[in-house]
């Protein structure tokens, strides 16, 4: 097997362990409906309760106006954005260094042909501050000339997960008409796949 970091090789060795233990309890569900079908559905009915969380949705599902708080305190908040934006920018012009940059998005991806990279994040960081600079400036002197993009930014989105909070694909009616037969197909499978995988995972957790 091709040689893994460490981090690659325990991120695989913990998702092999999730397959089995997948695997293993597919199997007992397997045996479970081939021997005792009816404690197999009756443990389902018990662990099977619906869970209805229009509630929990509906709490947040509601709007809350910051406006009245940012008008009373636009100075304060001004204030913070240019002051942000204008440390950024210092630090930018003063203390940045480019191999600080290319140190983070690796060396590869410059010597790869995407040597334009650094520049155009440097260029998209700064635009970026100077945009936020002029923002916070006029929060803190005119915010009233902001309320054109306010309007346009402030849309309520129905955010209802009425579509979500039901029942798709349930197939208990196909194993309780079925009972034998899907436990067969299902201890064949899992049994199947243990076998097939099972070189794969013993090699695995043995590094």
């Amino acid at each position: 097997m091709t040689s893994l970091s460490p981090a690659a090789l325990s991120l695989l060795q913990g998702l092999a362990v999730v397959l089995v233990l997948g695997l293993v309890l597919a199997l007992a569900i397997g045996v479970l409906l081939l021997a005792r079908p009816g404690a197999a559905f009756a443990i389902n009915q018990r662990l099977s309760r619906w869970i209805d969380t229009r509630p929990a949705f509906s709490a947040l599902d509601r709007p809350r106006s910051l406006e009245r708080f940012f008008y009373r305190h636009h100075r304060l908040l001004g204030a913070l954005i240019v002051l942000g934006a204008s440390y950024v920018l210092w630090r930018w012009a003063f203390v940045y260094e480019r191999a600080d940059l290319i140190a983070v998005i690796g060396r590869q991806w410059v010597t790869a042909g995407l040597d334009w990279l650094p520049a155009a994040l440097e260029v998209a960081l700064v635009g970026l501050h100077v945009v936020v600079l002029v923002v916070g400036a006029l929060v803190f002197l005119r915010p009233s000339l902001l309320k054109g993009v306010e309007r346009t930014a402030n849309r309520w989105q129905d955010a209802s997960a009425n579509r979500l909070d039901a029942v798709i694909g349930n197939l208990d009616g196909a194993f309780e008409g079925h009972p034998r037969v899907s436990g067969l197909i299902l201890t064949i499978s899992a049994t199947w796949c243990l076998l097939a995988l099972a070189p794969v995972l013993s090699e695995l957790l043995r590094r």
